[in-house]
């Protein structure tokens, strides 16, 4: 008899509601700190219009927004919806009730705010922000509960790699031109993940095709704002054909079928050796998040798919070979725990892997700097502690950071953490000492790349002769004339030829723990030899 009342929508529903409106949003194309690279950000042009005719409309259409109100519309709309770094350059933003200040950080220089916050202030500051960024909220965050947990903030870019190319003209006179080799050919999208103010970067990189459309590694979170810039390269290119995964690391394939479901015509293709922990269910097995059921990664181009029985068919433009490690009880030590394949791009001489080899350098990688908050608290080098908001104290907080994620417990540092303390204690309660900044420089000298200490110390080492055979393969038999390499983690793309990849795995084949990474990997070893004694690890060969 009665009409139902109808419900507010929930919010979830909300955000979703938002991206769908939102996808109206255009590409643009913005000039970042670095004069090398395209910052690719999404622009949803009309929400301010929209906002503003509400406001309209409820006032009978006159405009009552004061002049500070338009003013504070027009920089959170400049915060969520614009490139990713114009945020950096204002001075101060202020919510409507005067409670809430947001202070920003230089992009460039040494001349901007100058303010210096407490460990709390600056994690405050940082959650805030990220509150009111729509275009990175994903919805199935808790798949994954890593911070910065429902907002993936993405940095998108068209990286650079100059290849040098010797012209020599009739009269014997040599001209030498840098040619960007990347340039429309390769994107990058890097997003945070971490725990505990130590965030790292992972990546998902797009490779465009010879004959239209695109290639897709590793996918990261699909918010609004990656699958905005994917449909615009597929405007441009071609659409999505290959999604593939290159590795069974959870944080590397657990959003490939959220992301499959935007480009449903794209093939989707997972690792053969695909596992969990501590329940081992192959990732193919919940077909429903697919919306095809996924083909399985052949070891190798040269093999054919056990699901086509023909080859993968982007072969004839990008090959690839994957490494198995085992030794490990949780794959009762015959099947490989440890699965990273590496593929190479013929056009643009590239290297595209996972986790194999990284490289890193002091400045942070741009994703990082977006809100650098977490960088400023990770600098600190005592509790309490308060640092200039420059781009030295980021290169520190950086520095801390990556031995952080690479070590888990550097010799460095000493955390104590106190019950009634705990939650503040988490946040800065670490005492650091000057011996992270060799450390830091161990790592950051090594120019053509490493072996991560988790890789060197407990997969490597239990499997040398695979290791030794996959990386002939790559780096030999295949002829494989690469010049750098594309990673999921830290600096991307970076110089590297097959000689000095080579020489990079057998380094941390042949040498100590602590030959290779001095008094910070005493903590891996220590784990190591536990797992040895309680046999959930072979000895090393």
């Amino acid at each position: 008899m009665f009409a139902k009342k109808k419900e507010a929508p929930r919010p979830r529903r909300k955000r979703e509601q938002q991206h769908r409106r939102n996808r109206k949003g255009f590409l643009v194309v913005s000039r970042t700190v670095s004069t090398t690279q395209k910052a690719l950000a999404v622009s949803s042009g009309s929400r301010r219009q929209e906002e503003e005719e509400k406001e309209n409309d409820h006032e009978g259409g006159t405009t009552t927004t004061t002049g500070r109100k338009r003013k504070m519309l027009s920089r959170r709309d400049a915060l969520t919806t614009t490139s990713l770094f114009s945020w950096m350059m204002m001075m101060m933003m202020e919510n409507d009730n005067s409670t809430t200040k947001f202070f920003a950080f230089a992009s460039g220089e040494e001349g901007a705010a100058a303010v210096n916050m407490t460990a709390r202030e600056l994690q405050d500051q940082y959650w805030a922000k990220l509150a009111s960024r729509e275009s990175a909220y994903y919805t199935y965050w808790w798949a994954l509960p890593l911070a910065p947990y429902k907002t993936k903030t993405t940095f998108i870019t068209n990286p650079t790699f100059n290849e040098e190319r010797v012209i020599i003209d009739a009269e014997g006179n040599r001209t030498v031109l840098k040619e960007n080799v990347l340039a429309e050919k390769v994107w990058t999208f890097d997003q945070l993940q971490g725990l505990l103010d130590v965030y790292v970067n992972v990546r998902m990189t797009v490779v465009k095709l010879k004959n239209g459309g695109l290639w897709v590694h590793n996918p990261v979170a699909p918010t609004m704002e990656v699958i905005d810039a994917v449909k615009k390269l597929e405007e441009k290119h071609g659409k999505v054909k290959h999604i593939v995964v290159g590795s069974v690391a959870i944080e590397h394939k657990i959003y490939s079928g959220p992301f499959a479901q935007y480009f449903p015509d794209a093939d989707v293709w997972l690792p053969k050796d695909d596992w969990t922990f501590p329940v081992n269910v192959k990732l193919a097995d919940f077909v429903p998040i697919f919306p095809n059921k996924p083909k399985y990664l052949p070891l190798s181009s040269k093999e054919r798919s056990e699901e086509t029985n023909d080859f993968v068919p982007w072969k004839d433009e990008i090959e690839h070979e994957t490494l198995k490690v085992g030794g490990s009880s949780l794959r009762n030590f015959k099947d490989p725990w440890f699965v990273d394949t590496a593929f190479y791009v013929k056009e643009t001489k590239s290297l595209v892997l996972t986790d194999v080899l990284e490289k890193v350098s002091n400045k942070p990688v741009p994703v990082a700097t977006i809100d650098p908050e977490p960088l400023y608290v990770r600098a600190m080098d005592k509790q309490g502690e308060s640092k200039p908001m420059t781009s030295e104290t980021r290169s520190e907080g950086w520095g801390k950071t990556v031995l952080f994620g690479l070590l888990f417990n550097p010799d460095s540092v000493d955390v104590k953490i106190s019950l009634p303390n705990a939650a503040d204690d988490l946040l800065d309660a670490f005492t650091w000492d000057a011996s992270w900044k060799p450390a830091f420089e161990n790592l950051t000298k090594r120019k053509h790349g490493f072996v991560p200490p988790v890789l060197a110390l407990l997969a490597f080492p239990r499997r040398k002769k695979e290791v030794r055979e996959w990386t002939k393969k790559v780096c030999e038999d295949n002829s494989w004339a690469f010049t750098h390499v594309v990673p999921a983690h830290l600096d991307g793309p970076f110089e590297c030829s097959p000689t000095e990849f080579q020489s990079a795995i057998e380094y941390s084949l042949v040498t100590s723990p602590e030959e290779n990474f001095g008094k910070d990997a005493f903590t891996l070893m220590e784990v190591s030899r536990l797992s040895e004694e309680i046999g959930s690890l072979e000895k090393p060969i």
